[in-house]
């Protein structure tokens, strides 16, 4: 028999649900790091939850913010929830965001998040960035009916925010799955699991964001000072050597849309010239890596030219981008 022969004898309402895996489409959003978007095959994809998570500071809205930017120069339209109230337009504007055309909500319950994103849902918006999930306040801490909340100590039910976002992650996946368009992006903090001999991290929100989540990627970066990319700064007619930036690294802790467990790191800058994740820098590690870059000692072969030092080569793709990108295409 034929999947046609079979699909004939299934009730007609259920038919529109039911037809050949290779029907099935799989678009992909490329992300700000040359180095995910390669071991993701792609980037995130779309119709899909994805959990970004990791410790303070380690640029997770901005990784957001900049993944906006450049779904917004597809033609993409995308929806930003605000639950910690931190959006600032004039940042995301430097990171390239076009905010007259970012939709924004200033949701700060469970119940507001889900109604406004299964709405915004099925209206047709492309990507939608919850920022963050731990912000988020569960029913519990509202009297019945009401918008007021409760005293503090009527508050204190075991597992509340976690049985209120399993609800929300399954009907944020229900509506995704009906429109079949949507990319959904939750943020969360990271908080710590005490056992009995260690101490080890996961996300806020309970094990069923993770379970709806087809890919979970952690952000992590060193508060450390002597981690920290430092330059040299004009201030008045004085150099001052400040903090412009930090590594960060990024891990693939679950992915069913391509490899799991990948793992990588780059430059972002929060000041100077250059802001948000430095891609540049980052492509001439990778290809370095994967071979597409020869190297011995301080001396770098790149696409038939060479140069002493890694500096100038990140230099050179700069001042050439139709360089940079055919170096990208090779990796």
């Amino acid at each position: 028999m034929t999947i046609e022969d079979i699909l004939s004898q299934i009730d007609p309402k259920l038919r529109k649900n039911i037809g050949a895996a290779s029907k099935v489409e799989v678009e992909k959003q490329k992300t700000p790091s040359i180095g995910l978007n390669s071991y993701l095959d792609g980037g995130l994809a779309y119709g899909r939850q994805i959990l970004i998570w990791g410790n303070k500071s380690a640029g997770k809205s901005s990784f957001c913010q900049q993944l906006v930017s450049m779904a917004q120069k597809e033609g993409k339209l995308a929806a930003w929830i605000d639950a910690e109230q931190s959006f600032d337009p004039t940042w995301a504007t430097r990171l390239g965001v076009d905010v007259d055309n970012l939709i924004y909500s200033g949701s700060r319950t469970i119940n507001e998040m889900v109604d406004v994103g299964t709405q915004l849902m099925y209206a047709g918006v492309d990507i939608i960035v919850v920022d963050s999930i731990s912000a988020l306040l569960p029913a519990i801490y509202f009297e019945k009916d009401s918008n007021e909340l409760k005293q503090l100590e009527n508050t204190k039910q075991i597992g509340a925010e976690a049985r209120d976002m399993t609800n929300a992650v399954k009907m944020l996946n229900y509506a995704n799955n009906q429109t079949k368009q949507t990319l959904l992006i939750l943020i969360s903090q990271q908080r710590n699991q005490i056992g009995a001999m260690y101490v080890s991290h996961a996300p806020t929100g309970g094990h069923a964001v993770k379970f709806f989540s087809s890919t979970v990627i952690k952000l992590w970066s060193s508060e450390s000072d002597n981690q920290a990319i430092k330059d040299k700064i004009q201030s008045g007619d004085k150099l001052i050597e400040k903090k412009i930036g930090r590594s960060v690294s990024w891990n693939i802790d679950f992915n069913k849309t391509g490899p799991n467990f990948g793992s990588g790191q780059y430059d972002f800058y929060f000041a100077g010239d250059r802001i948000g994740i430095d891609n540049v820098a980052e492509t001439v590690d990778i290809a370095e890596m994967s071979g597409k870059i020869e190297r011995s000692g301080a001396w770098y072969t790149v696409l038939g030219e060479r140069f002493q030092g890694r500096a100038k080569v990140v230099d050179w793709l700069r001042n050439n981008p139709e360089k940079a990108e055919e170096l990208v295409s090779t990796i």
